[in-house]
C-alpha cells in the first residue's frame, strides 16, 4: 500500500451530528424561524397616497427605493413615511434599464460606465439626504439590471453597490436569502406584485421557514388592481399572518435585516478568528498569513532529507497560480514529484498530549480520475512519524475509480502491535472514513474539513466533512505520541492540482461552523481583517 511516510491531515472536526443541506447555523432574534421584508420601488404617488396610513394601522415597517425627483411630487407625504420609521433607499436618479425597454432608451444602462453609474448613485444618495434627511444604506437594481455597458466591455456594479451601501436588493429572483451564505450586495428580490397571500406569497413564507431564511419581496404601486400593482388585501393577509406570535417570523425593514446579519457573521467570524492558529491563502507568497509558530514554508528533496529542507524558491512544477484560487491565488502542483512541501507543525496545530482537540479545512481544484498520476496521494498530512503512526490524513486511494479517505492512526504500537503491513490488516482500512461519492472536478473548489476532540483520552473521537456535509465520524481511543519539534505539515504529497486557503483551528469546530467555514462570503481571509 502506500510506501512513502504519510504524515496525517490534522484536519479536524469534532462534531457528531448529521449536517442536512438544509440546516443553518444561523440565528434569528428572539427564536424567529424566518425574517420577511416587504419593499416599493420608485416612489409611486402611492406610497404616500394610500401607503403610509395603511402601514401605520397595520403597525408594519417597509422599505421604499426612491428615485430623489419622484419624491417631491409629494414631498410632505414622504416626511410622513419617514417618520413612521420606514427605511428609505437609493433607486438611484433617472432609473436607467437596458434599452430595450423604449422607455429607457434616454437613460439605457448600456450606454453607462462604471464611473457614471456610482456618480449617480452617490448623487441620489444626496439628493435624498437633503430632501428627506436621511442617507440610504440599502439599494435595489433597477429592473433588476446589475451591469452597466454591452459585449465584451459589460461590467458589473456589484462591487460598487458593496461599497456605497450596506446592502443591494435584486428583482424577479425565486429564492429566499440565506443569511449565512447571502451576497448582501445581490439579495434575492421576489415580485409580489398581482399575487395572492395564499397561492403565492404564503409557500414562499413557509419555504423560509424551512430554511430559516430571508424572504424579502418586492413591489410597486400599492392598491387594488392593475399592472405593477401590490394588493392591499394581500398585504393585509400577510402581516397579519407575520404578526402572529406563533407563526415565527421577524417582519422588518431591509436595512434592519442586513444589519443583524452583518452583526451577525462579525461574531461568528470572531469566534472562528480567536482559534485560528495557523492559515496561508498564497495571496502574499508562500509562507503563511497567519501562525502561531514558525509561518516560513519548507520543502526538502525527500523524506531522507528533511533535516536539511530549505526555505528558498520552490521546486521545479510547484507554483503560486495568480488569481486562480478559491479566492486569489492557489498553490498548484503541475505533476508528481519527488519534493517534499511543508510547514512546520510546533505553534501552528495544538497539539497536546493530554485531551487534543482541533480543527482544519481547505479548499481543493482537481479532477482524480483525470489529473493524478496513479499511486496513494495524499494532498495534506500531518505528523511526526509516518503515514500510519500518530497520524491523521486524507488521500485519494491509488488508482481509478479513486475514493477520497479520512485516515486517522494512533499510536502504531498500540492499534497495530504486530506491525502488519495495511494490505494484509483490516484493522487498517476500517479505521478510513470514505467520502460519499467523489465531489471533485477540475474548474469547482471542493472544501474539505476534518475536527476531532478529546484525543488522548477514550473519549478521542474525529468527523469528516466534504462541502459542509458530513461523511462519517468515528472513535479514537489509542493515545497520539508526538515529538513536535518533528511534526510537519505536509503539502501536496504525489498531488496535482491546485489548494487553497488552508487553515488550522485549535479547537473541534462544530458541525455548524464547518457549514460557516464552507460558505464564508469572504474566505478565510476575511478571518484576518
Amino acid at each position: 500500500m502506500k510506501n512513502y511516510i504519510v504524515i496525517g491531515i490534522l484536519i479536524v472536526f469534532v462534531c457528531m451530528e448529521n449536517l442536512n443541506g438544509q440546516e443553518t447555523s444561523f440565528q434569528w432574534p428572539e427564536g424567529k424561524k424566518a425574517a420577511i421584508s416587504l419593499s416599493f420601488d420608485d416612489a409611486r404617488l402611492s406610497h404616500p397616497g394610500v401607503g403610509q396610513e395603511f402601514f401605520s394601522k397595520s403597525d408594519a415597517r417597509v422599505t421604499f427605493y426612491v428615485l430623489p425627483g419622484a419624491l417631491k411630487e409629494n414631498i410632505e407625504g414622504w416626511k410622513k413615511i419617514v417618520k413612521d420609521g420606514h427605511e428609505i433607499g437609493n433607486h438611484t436618479l433617472f432609473h436607467p434599464c437596458t434599452g430595450n425597454f423604449p422607455w429607457a432608451k434616454k437613460h439605457a444602462i448600456e450606454r453607462y460606465t462604471l464611473s457614471g453609474i456610482k456618480s449617480e448613485l452617490i448623487a441620489a444618495n444626496q439628493q435624498i439626504n437633503e430632501l428627506l434627511g436621511v442617507t440610504p444604506v440599502s439599494f435595489a437594481y433597477t429592473c433588476g439590471n446589475t451591469f452597466v455597458g454591452r459585449g465584451e466591455n459589460t461590467k458589473s456594479y456589484v462591487p460598487i453597490v458593496a461599497e456605497l451601501f450596506q446592502s443591494g436588493r435584486g428583482w424577479l429572483n425565486e429564492a429566499p436569502n440565506d443569511p449565512e451564505f447571502a451576497d448582501l450586495s445581490l439579495l434575492q428580490g421576489i415580485e409580489m406584485d398581482g399575487k395572492s397571500f395564499i397561492e403565492d406569497i404564503k409557500p414562499l413564507i413557509d419555504q423560509a421557514k424551512t430554511r430559516e431564511g430571508w424572504l424579502l419581496l418586492a413591489g410597486h404601486e400599492i392598491g387594488e388592481d392593475g399592472f405593477q400593482t401590490t394588493n392591499m388585501k394581500m398585504l393585509e393577509e400577510l402581516i397579519t399572518y407575520a404578526q402572529n406570535p406563533d407563526n415565527e417570523l421577524w417582519l422588518a425593514p431591509v436595512g434592519e435585516i442586513a444589519s443583524y446579519i452583518n452583526n451577525q457573521r462579525s461574531i461568528q467570524s470572531k469566534r472562528l478568528k480567536e482559534a485560528l492558529s495557523f492559515c496561508t491563502t498564497f495571496d502574499n507568497g508562500l509562507n503563511a498569513d497567519f501562525g502561531k509558530g514558525d509561518t516560513q514554508i519548507y520543502w526538502a528533496k525527500g523524506y531522507e532529507d528533511l533535516n536539511v529542507a530549505g526555505s528558498n524558491e520552490l521546486p521545479a512544477n510547484i507554483l503560486v497560480s495568480q488569481n486562480n484560487g478559491y479566492f486569489g491565488n492557489a498553490l498548484k502542483f503541475e505533476e508528481k514529484i519527488k519534493p517534499v512541501l511543508f510547514y512546520h507543525a510546533r505553534g501552528n496545530v495544538s497539539f497536546s498530549d493530554q485531551d487534543w482537540d482541533g480543527t482544519l479545512s481547505m479548499w481543493l481544484n482537481v479532477e482524480p480520475a483525470v489529473d493524478l498520476a496513479p499511486g496513494f496521494t495524499d494532498p495534506i498530512q500531518i505528523t511526526d512519524s509516518g503515514y500510519d503512526d500518530a497520524a491523521i490524513w486524507v488521500d485519494f486511494s491509488d488508482k481509478n475509480p479513486r475514493k477520497f479517505r479520512l485516515g486517522v492512526f494512533g499510536d502504531r504500537t498500540v492499534w497495530n502491535p504486530n506491525n502488519i503491513g495495511p494490505d494484509e490488516n483490516p484493522g487498517f482500512r476500517n479505521r478510513l472514513i470514505e467520502a460519499d461519492g467523489l465531489p471533485f472536478k477540475r474548474g469547482r473548489w471542493t472544501h474539505v474539513a476534518l475536527s476531532f476532540s478529546n484525543l488522548n483520552t477514550e473519549l478521542g473521537a474525529v468527523s469528516f466533512y466534504i462541502d459542509g456535509q458530513l461523511q462519517g465520524s468515528r472513535e479514537i481511543t489509542e493515545p497520539f505520541t508526538w515529538n513536535i519539534e518533528k511534526a510537519k505539515i505536509f503539502l501536496g504529497l504525489n498531488y496535482i492540482g491546485y489548494m487553497d486557503e488552508i487553515a488550522i483551528f485549535n479547537r473541534n469546530l462544530s458541525s455548524d461552523e464547518v457549514r460557516i467555514l464552507y460558505e464564508l462570503p469572504g474566505g478565510i481571509k476575511g478571518l484576518l481583517d
